[in-house]
């Protein structure tokens, strides 16, 4: 694959950038190979790899919201933490 690549030019925010990279730093991805990665993921998905909107950011964190809901199912097994909630995902 070396042999045929292609070369890009992106303008963004220097800020962001910095961000992403430092991002990308912690998981072992240089930025060019998290770019890369997202192009495959949207080609794979015939799609951008993520939802794209404009609605408002929560401002609540998913879990508070979730823990302010009440079960509504008679049968519905409560968790403690999201460990034991995938470790009985897992279990099958």
């Amino acid at each position: 694959m070396a042999g045929n690549t292609s070369n890009i030019s992106v303008r963004m925010d220097a800020e962001i950038k910095a961000q992403a990279e430092e991002l990308f730093s912690e998981l072992g991805l240089s930025f060019s190979t998290a770019v890369n990665v997202f192009v495959r993921q949207a080609v794979r998905q015939g799609g951008i790899p993520f939802k794209v909107s404009l609605g408002k950011k929560r401002e609540e964190p998913a879990l508070e919201v979730m823990e302010k809901q009440p079960v509504q199912e008679e049968n519905a097994k409560e968790y403690d933490n999201l460990e034991e909630f995938f470790a009985k995902l897992d279990a099958g």
